[in-house]
This record gives structure tokens, sequence and C-alpha cells, in this order.
């Protein structure tokens, strides 16, 4: 064993040995750790040199549109330089094909930022404002290239826009040449790389739509003109020519029945009356045809008693076919309604053209009038019905059938030379049914006659029985109680209606012009002594019925008007009673028309005939 003084010396060396091993110890460490960490930090420093250097050279490939290859090693960095570098690559390669197709596209495309200035257009916008460059219009306010006129429709679908809504808008510019051109615009929001939204727009002319559209405007106009005035024609032929016929017709029927007249002079008068007549349905027919082509003729639809009708027709026809010694019969099925809803004026004109036509090329035998319906319809529905007229007449060959609905045409020269006509009749009441739903058709033997069948679609009505109920048959004069106030501005025709009024026991009072009528009625009405029926001319100088009729209404007129006018277009009707008449008398007045007037709105007088209703089986 060492003695105890070496072994103290030995420990005291090591511990001084020790003392100074662990700060060179640490020493050491420090500069192994500076140096490698100064190594890494150069080396991160030349990966990130190296990062930067190619993401520079990926975003000019990028930008030339290739990928970006590079064979040395990139490091970790390599695969997404490589994505990055395709995915730029393909939004390079769009965003360059969109530049392509604005650039070519031929309607104007812009972006207008939230101010309203100009910020993009293509060469197409640019080409339509008259503008050289982009520069030349660049952050210019776009509303000053829109007129006045649609100026401030254009900010407010700028507004909107910026506001976040889907806009369109036709308005007009005017370029930087002066010259005014029609646009019609599409715009949506955008984003733009601020995230502000901005105002994009795809815009096109339309110039030359525009001038089309003024075109057919303006061509619609003339012929809605052209339109009125042909109406207005019309209107004033119907009332200038039926007028005077107002007073031929009246005044035959007084002579006829006041004057003891000898054969002769009754024979004469007859004449007068038939030509007359004649003269009527003639005009009738030639309006009709003008008001078809001009398209004013309006079928309506009103509650109508179809057997007073059918049964009036008939009756109405019997003496001709009588005269003739023809014969003439009715036959109703049980399945036609005795009412229905349809235009009784049109019925009435059809079915009395069809039976004239058959009793006149009739010349032994007779006509049946058959009434059928396919089926009767118990819910309200609409029925069939076929009015058949059937002849033993001439007949007609089978290639001129169509040729008779044909306007001024009949079955051959020799008919017209025989018969006499216009061939309208038929042209008419085929085109008459059609407006109504229905049509007019025919079928024939030679020799052994032909049948016209007029069809129509109607349901059926319910009427009140007073509306059920005839008027006095013609040639029967009734008698009423009441004062009737007569504004007619004809002379002949005030002393005719006179006359007539007169003769059925009335009070009656004259007015030459709507004015003094107004004045007349309203006088009366102050008095306490009110007219019991006003009969309001509607064509007068000075002022017109329909004025009056607005007048009269308008101060709370409650007494009857009705409108008397020789007008025959389609809408007369109606606009006598828009303006406040309560009903309508055609001129020439007839005699059971006027009657039936007088029964609606008078009382009878004590001294009246009772006049049995027509039956179903008259």
């Amino acid at each position: 064993m060492p003695p105890l003084h070496s072994l103290a010396t030995s420990f005291s060396a090591a511990v001084n040995l020790q003392s100074f091993t662990w700060p060179v110890a640490f020493a050491v460490f420090g500069a192994a750790m500076f140096a490698m960490c100064t190594y890494r930090r150069n080396r991160v420093r030349k990966m990130a040199v190296e990062a930067l250097e190619r993401a520079k050279m990926t975003m000019l490939a990028i930008e030339e549109g290739r990928d970006f290859v590079d064979d040395q090693d990139a490091g970790p960095f390599d695969q997404h330089l490589h994505t990055i570098s395709s995915i730029g690559r393909r939004l390079a390669a769009r965003s360059r094909h969109l530049s392509a197709i604005i650039e070519a596209e031929p309607e104007c495309v812009k972006i207008v930022d939230a101010e309203g200035h100009l910020v993009e257009m293509n060469p197409a916008g640019l080409s339509m404002i008259a503008a050289n460059s982009l520069k030349q219009v660049q952050g210019l306010p776009v509303s000053q290239l829109v007129t006045s006129e649609h100026r401030a429709a254009f900010m407010e679908l700028h507004r909107a826009v910026i506001s976040g809504e889907e806009r369109s808008l036709t308005f007009e510019i005017e370029g930087l040449d002066g010259k005014r051109h029609w646009m019609d615009t599409r715009a949506v929001p955008l984003a733009d790389s601020q995230g502000r939204l901005v105002h994009l727009a795809i815009t096109r002319e339309v110039t030359a739509r525009k001038q089309q559209e003024d075109e057919t405007r303006q061509a619609r106009e003339r012929a809605e003109a052209a339109s009125r005035a042909k109406s207005d024609f019309l209107a004033n032929m119907s009332h200038e020519l039926r007028t005077p016929l107002t007073a031929i017709l009246g005044y035959s029927d007084i002579l006829r029945a006041e004057t003891d007249a000898d054969d002769e002079q009754d024979a004469a008068l007859k004449a007068i009356c038939g030509s007359a007549e004649h003269l009527l349905a003639l005009i009738s027919d030639v309006l009709d045809v003008s008001k078809i082509e001009a398209g004013h003729v309006v079928c309506e639809a009103v509650p109508t008693d179809f057997a007073q009708i059918i049964h009036q027709v008939v009756e109405g026809m019997r003496p001709r076919a009588e005269a003739k010694g023809l014969s003439l019969d009715l036959i109703w099925d049980d399945a036609v309604p005795p009412a229905i809803n349809t235009d009784p004026v049109r019925v009435r004109q059809i079915l009395d053209n069809l039976l004239s036509n058959a009793i006149k090329f009739t010349s032994e035998g007779g006509v049946i009038v058959r009434l059928r319906a396919e089926r009767r319809a118990t819910d309200g529905a609409a029925t069939r019905i076929s009015i058949l007229v059937q002849d033993t007449g001439i007949g007609i060959e089978e290639g001129a059938v169509e040729r008779l609905f044909f306007p001024f045409q009949q079955a051959d020269s020799s008919t017209t030379r025989k018969f006499g006509g216009t061939g309208l009749g038929l042209s008419i009441s085929r085109q008459l049914a059609r407006l109504m739903g229905g049509d007019v058709t025919a079928e024939s033997t030679p020799g052994m006659g032909s049948t016209f069948i007029f069809t129509l679609t109607a349901s059926e009505a319910s009427l009140p029985v007073s509306d059920a109920q005839p008027p006095p048959a013609v040639g029967r004069v009734a008698t009423f109680t009441g004062r009737v106030l007569v504004v007619e501005d004809n002379p002949v025709n005030r002393k005719l209606l006179c006359k007539l009024l007169e003769r059925r026991g009335l009070e009656v009072e004259l007015a030459k012009d709507g004015l003094e009528g107004f004045e007349m009625a309203d006088a009366s009405e102050r008095s306490g002594r009110p007219y019991d029926l006003v009969l309001l001319d509607m064509h007068m100088p000075v002022q017109d019925g329909y004025t009056t009729a607005r007048q009269l209404k308008g101060e709370g007129y409650g007494r009857p008007v009705v409108a008397l006018t020789a007008s025959a277009m389609a809408e007369d009707r109606r606009r006598c009673l828009d303006a406040g008449c309560d009903d309508y008398l055609p001129k020439p007045v007839d005699a059971s028309d006027l009657n039936g007037i007088l029964a609606r709105y008078l009382a009878p007088s004590s001294a009246a005939p009772a006049h049995q209703p027509l039956s179903a089986s008259e």
C-alpha cells in the first residue's frame, strides 16, 4: 500500500488536471457547435438562394409558356417547383387563350371600376366608340358615352352591379365621332386583385335591330291609322246610306198603314219598300265584308232566346215561301236547348241568309229547317248545335260548292243572270260562323237540292221570363204610356220618329243636337217631370250622342237612354254602352225592334192589345 503522503499528492495532482480539462473541453465543444451552426446556416442560405433562383426560373418558364426543367438537384423543393410550374403553365396558357378570345371577340368587353371609370376594353368596344386606343379612353367615366336619355338607367345598372347584382339594359351611346349606336349589355359583378367589386359587361350593338323595330312599329302605327280611317269611313258611309233609308222605309210603312190607297198606289208603295229593303241588304253585305277584312267584327256571347230567334226567322220567311207555293217546315230536336249563350244578331243574320237563298233557288217542293245537337250538356258545358237548311231546288255542281263561299262568287254566271244577287251572303255567313267557333258548309246534288249546315258551339243559358218574351209582331202597333225625348239632327228622321212614337200613344219632344238634348233632359229632371225614355242619335253636329250620354250619366241621370245610330260597325253597340247608353236601336228603325225597346222600358197603355209570345210549337 502506498504511503498516505503519496496518495494525497496523487489526488491533488488529479484534481488540478481535472480543473484544467473541463474548460478546455467546454471550449472545444463550443467551437465545434459554432462551426456546425455556421456550416448549417451557410448551407440553408445556399439552399434558399438556390430555391429562389429556381422559383425565378419557374416564373420565367410560366411566362414563356413552358415547363420548368433543371438537371441540377434542387433538393426537397424540386418536386414542389415542378408542380407549381405545371399549374402555372396551364394557368398562363388559359390566360393567353382568354386574352386572345377577348381580343378577337366581335362584341364589346369592358371593365368599369366602382367609380364608373373605364379600366379595360377590347378592340371591338374601342371600334364601337370610335376610339383609336385604350389609352385614349382609359379612366373616362363610361356614363359620358351614354346619351342623356338613357344615362340615369345606365347609372342605376352600374350601382346594382357594384352591389353584387347581375343586370341587362338596352341603351343608346354617342361615340367619340358623334355617331349614335344602340347597345344591348349584360353586366355582372367581378372581384379585382384587391377584392373590390368591379363592373364586367359584354355589350353588343343592336342598332340594326332597333331600326327594324322602329320601322315595324311605325308600319304598325300606319296600319292602325289606316284601319281607323277605314273604320271611320265605313261608319260614316253606313250612317250616310242608312239615314235616308230610314225615312224611305218609315214613311212607306206609314203611308201603307194610314192611306186609303188603291191597288196601283199600294203596289207602288210595296215596290218602294221592297227596293229600299234590297238596297239596305246590299249596303249591309258590302259593309260586313269590309268590316271582316278590317278585323272589326267581334262576336259576343250573351244569354239568347235561341228558340225565339229561329221561329222569328222562319215565320218571317214564310210569306216568301208561300208566294212561290213552297212548304216551309221547322223540325226541332229535343236535345237542342231553347236558350244558349251566343251572338243573337249574327245567328239571325246567318240563318236569314241561308233560308233566303234556299227559297230563292227553289221553284217547287219546299224547304226544311232542321235543328240537331250532338249532346245536351247537363253540367253547363258547351253543346254543338247544327242548323240544317234543306231545299229541293236546282242544286249545285260538285266542283262549284266551295266557290260559293268566296266573295262575289256564285255557282256560275247564269245563276247571277237568272236569280241576281252579289254573291256576298254565303262568304259573310261562313266567316261570321267561324268567328263564333262554328262553320257553314254545304252538300248538294244537281237537280235534287242542297243542304247548308250552320254549326255553332254554345253553352246552355237561362233567361228571365221577361227577357224570353218576344216583342210585338211586325206590323202590329202596340201602345204605351210615357214621355219620350228624341235627340236627332236629321229633320226628316226627327219628324218620322215623332210620328212613329205618337202612333204608339207616347208624348214626344224633339231636340236637334246633343247639347240641346242634354239641357232638355236635365231641365225635365229638375222640374220633376222627367222623360221616361231618351232616344239619342249618336252622330250629330254641335255635340254627338256619345258625349251627351256620358254627360247625362255623369250627372246621375237614371232614366233609360237608348242609342239611335245608322252606324253598322261591330264595335258600335259596345261603344254606345260604354258611353252610358242602356240599349241600342239601329237605323233604319224596324217596327218590331222599336216595339221591343218600348216594351222593355215603358209601361203598356190600358188600350194596348195583348200580344201572345211565340211558343216552341209555332
